[in-house]
């Protein structure tokens, strides 16, 4: 519980992070006025909050970007476009911006479920040198198949080598190909 709640802190500390570089951003835009325009710096908040906060954030940052830069060219700058072109143009700075929240979610997403697919086995392992089982987090004694099923997405399958087949069963398997002779 505590780890979720560290988590949920970190999150929020990080969606403030975003909320400022967003507002920086925004600042810069409206004091380098209509004529200079960077919109691809209004990724960055974008991609940053979709990839750690989820697709609300992202859409949510994607919306008040795209309608500030419509708010700056309306009503603070005097522009030689139309309200046609600068409403297209706010319709498509908004959809390229979605795409971009639901790319970068999906890849977040993705992510996160590989790394927690991915369990890896490593460092020194204790095992014993008669019976084979390893020494666990718990300190105790388990078998190598269980040890590296809990730890791993591994199955075991059992089988002898012919070295082990002919050390136990040996007499046996010539007795049979003998008999079946």
């Amino acid at each position: 519980m505590l780890i979720q709640r560290q988590d949920g802190k970190r999150r929020n500390i990080q969606l403030l992070y975003w909320f400022g570089v967003m507002v920086l951003i925004l600042a810069a835009d409206y004091f380098a006025g209509p004529y200079i325009q960077f919109p691809v710096t209004y990724i960055i908040p974008i991609a940053l909050v979709s990839w750690h906060n989820g697709s609300f954030w992202g859409y949510t940052f994607a919306v008040t970007m795209s309608l500030m830069r419509l708010i700056f060219n309306i009503f603070f700058w005097t522009l030689p476009w139309t309200y046609t072109e600068t409403g297209l143009n706010f319709i498509v700075s908004l959809t390229v911006f979605a795409l971009l929240v639901s790319l970068f979610d999906r890849v977040a997403k993705h992510n996160r479920e590989l790394s927690n697919k991915v369990e890896v086995l490593s460092g020194l392992l204790p095992i014993c040198s008669s019976c084979k089982k390893i020494k666990n987090d718990a300190e105790s004694w388990e078998q190598i198949e269980s040890y590296i099923t809990k730890k791993s997405s591994a199955s075991f399958t059992h089988s002898l080598c012919p070295e082990c087949k002919q050390k136990l069963y040996g007499d046996a398997i010539s007795k049979l190909k003998e008999s079946s002779k």
